[in-house]
């Protein structure tokens, strides 16, 4: 709940601030995470079998590689496809590829689209298999995303048949890839050359968020396809956890960065979020829940144990028992995640080590960021001190350190730059030692 602070009268200029936030992530969770959906994949048996495939299919071209002199890297993303544990498993993988371009125009009596049939030698091949490796090649392929989350199975003798579904007839699904592929362009065009990794993450990252509204109505497929989606993301805008997760992981590989998924719970509902590996070193990053009006960054590259605070993260696929059914929600890679180095808070913070040393630096900090009309100033507080105190000697009691260092750094920025010290905000993060200062002009 909202705390107020009394007015404290210091140099004849009355100083207030407002504590916003004072447990910011639990709210973010009751906004965002409640309502995602992960959909898992759904499989039934024929209820006719027929082997034969006398579908006419329309074949349709895939998504673009990057387009940009600056960037030409297209990493392929394999990690689904290097969890697999069965050469039958792999090659289901490979023939979805195969068959995911190639689209009915007429519906089946549920009003998806057949796509090209798999079939796989291999009579020991089971609804499990069927399950992990469309899940392997559909969290490996983001741009691939006109496919339904149901397929339909039969099986005799050593052959096991396969038919997946697509939202879109074939026709349509190219009118929807060249709306995807000029989203696409757009941010790579929109991205500034020469990126060094953490930047250029924090810039898709930001590219995904400017674009996309979290879908708070949609709750399964029926409700809106594509907010499951990287379409939803980059082109409708709209997205649950899925879409936004989907949209980060094709970006930030189409980039060069290695990027993948984890698959768990938010606030007791299915959530996914993505991985990244900056400089050697993987990481969480939640852009569902960094999506909130003053985009605070507070999922932006946490280790195992800050993440474990509010997410839940399910099992891997390789330690699942033999025989045993697959949960709803599971992954398929998952990497270590021990570095705090590229924790958006370790890098963009005003560090505090001893606020008397640290003073003409919060100065110089909070001039660069008037000059650069900022709407937030993050700081960071030593461990060292205790943060509860430390908060206190800054914005209520003597010696008002933060109302001194604005004073000061007013003093050298021209009017309509200058800090308003009147009424200050500031959002308390107590995980990471955290205080963000909401500042007007």
């Amino acid at each position: 709940m909202p705390l107020a602070a009394a007015p404290r009268e210091r140099n004849n200029m009355k100083q207030k601030f407002t504590i916003i936030l004072s447990a910011f992530i639990a709210l973010i969770m009751c906004s965002c995470g409640v309502t995602d959906t992960v959909e898992s994949i759904q499989g039934e048996m024929f209820k006719n079998t027929r082997f034969e495939d006398d579908t006419n299919y329309t074949a349709v071209n895939p998504s673009s590689s990057i387009d940009s002199s600056e960037y030409t890297s297209n990493k392929e993303i394999t990690f689904g496809y290097d969890s697999l544990l069965t050469d039958s498993q792999r090659q289901c993988y490979e023939s979805i590829g195969a068959a995911a371009y190639k689209i009915s125009e007429t519906p089946d009596q549920n009003g998806f689209y057949p796509i090209g049939r798999v079939s796989i030698e291999d009579k020991s091949f089971t609804d499990i298999d069927m399950d992990v490796s469309i899940k392997a090649y559909t969290q490996d392929h983001p741009q691939v995303f006109w496919l339904t989350n149901r397929y339909t199975y039969g099986s005799a003798g050593n052959q096991a048949v396969i038919q997946l579904y697509s939202y879109l007839s074939g026709s349509d699904c190219a009118d929807y890839i060249d709306r995807f592929n000029d989203a696409v362009n757009e941010i790579v065009a929109e991205t500034p050359g020469g990126l060094k990794q953490y930047h250029l993450e924090k810039h898709l990252h930001n590219a995904v968020i400017d674009r996309c509204t979290y879908a708070k109505n949609v709750f399964e497929a029926e409700d809106g396809w594509e907010e499951f989606t990287a379409y939803g993301a980059l082109v409708k805008g709209s997205a649950v956890c899925e879409g936004y997760a989907h949209a980060i992981c094709l970006l930030l590989n189409k980039f060069g960065l290695d990027c993948y998924y984890a698959n768990g719970y938010g606030e007791d509902a299915p959530h996914m979020w993505n991985t990244v590996k900056i400089n050697d070193n993987w990481y969480h990053l939640d852009a569902t829940w960094d999506d909130n009006e003053n985009a605070y960054y507070n999922f932006f590259n946490l280790n195992d144990d800050q993440i474990k605070t509010d997410h839940q993260i399910e099992p891997l696929f390789s330690d699942i028992e033999d025989g045993e059914k697959l949960p709803d929600v599971y992954n398929l890679f998952l990497p270590e995640c021990s570095s705090n180095d590229a924790n958006y808070f370790v890098i963009e913070s005003t560090y505090i080590a001893d606020f008397d040393e640290s003073r003409d630096v919060m100065v110089s900090d909070l001039i660069n960021s008037a000059s650069n009309g900022d709407s937030m100033f993050t700081i960071r507080i030593s461990e060292d001190y205790d943060f509860s105190e430390a908060i206190e000697m800054m914005f209520n009691a003597e010696p008002y350190y933060m109302f001194d260092c604005i004073r000061e750094a007013n003093e050298s920025l021209p009017d309509g730059q200058k800090i308003n010290n009147e009424n200050l905000a500031i959002i308390i993060i107590e995980t990471f030692n955290v205080v963000v200062v909401r500042l007007e002009y």
